[in-house]
């Protein structure tokens, strides 16, 4: 699927808190996608962080079944490992009191821990601040027939939080959309990455990675020399088709 980007004209017409650099650094973004499907996490790193600045993103895809929510993709940037393993695939949608404002709504939201919207829950806020999350914004797309969609959540969004952050949402979120679909729907016409082809020395260093350990700790519960642990991390991504930990432990969830 081709993603449709809107031009600098149509872009000034919708938006009108973004200032003329906002806009000159999103036309910049849009005109500027990634090269190849594969290549979306450098540019939700590069262009798009620069007109949109972030410390933490996840992208999902699911679909809302009996009031709970299945996630069927994941990607992710920025965040910690401990955030990463703790983000449930199957859950309640009432236990993301925000998530579930955006379902009813349609609309992109934003959380400041410090004064918290009626909608954000106390488990919202409980995670914020356990994982430092600060500031949190969110919208994506949704498909009211399939009660399916593509969300999108930013952490460390820069402050204060404004109009401006909801405006910037809604005209990111239909081309985070259609490039996240392209790059799920590429990754699904490749050989599946599968665990099957580690060597067991590999794969007890992927279950070892995934408790959030480090290297130097990997190594010493193995018995192997910490090079040694970084040299198997290296060939595991390859392999796997990642580029770093946060990959890894997403894809072994």
């Amino acid at each position: 699927m081709k993603a449709t980007y809107p031009n600098k004209k149509s872009t000034k017409t919708m938006m009108k808190h973004l200032n003329e650099t906002d806009l000159r650094l999103w036309i910049h973004a849009v005109t500027h996608p990634p090269a190849t499907p594969a290549n979306l996490l450098a540019w939700l790193e590069g262009p798009l962080r620069k007109f949109f600045p972030y410390t933490g993103l996840v992208l999902g895809q699911g679909e809302l079944v009996a009031g709970q929510l299945k996630v069927t993709h994941m990607l992710a940037t920025g965040h910690g490992e401990a955030y990463l393993r703790q983000i449930a695939t199957t859950f309640e949608l009432a236990q993301r009191g925000s998530l579930k404002w955006w379902f009813a709504h349609r609309q992109p939201f934003y959380i400041d821990p410090k004064a918290p919207p009626s909608h954000a829950s106390a488990f919202e806020i409980e995670e914020i601040e356990q994982f430092g999350l600060r500031n949190v914004a969110g919208h994506g797309v949704l498909n009211i027939k399939a009660n399916s969609g593509a969300y999108f959540g930013f952490a460390g969004v820069k402050e204060p939080l404004s109009e401006w952050h909801l405006e910037a949402l809604r005209l990111m979120a239909p081309v985070l959309n259609d490039l996240f679909l392209a790059h799920f729907a590429n990754a699904q016409q490749q050989p599946p990455a599968t665990f099957e082809t580690l060597t067991p020395r590999q794969m007890a260093i992927v279950r070892h990675l995934a408790t959030g350990i480090d290297d130097k700790t990997i190594a010493r519960a193995l018995g192997l020399a910490e090079k040694t642990v970084r040299n198997q991390l290296t060939d595991i991504y390859a392999r796997l088709g990642v580029h770093k930990r946060t990959q890894l432990i997403a894809l072994f969830k």
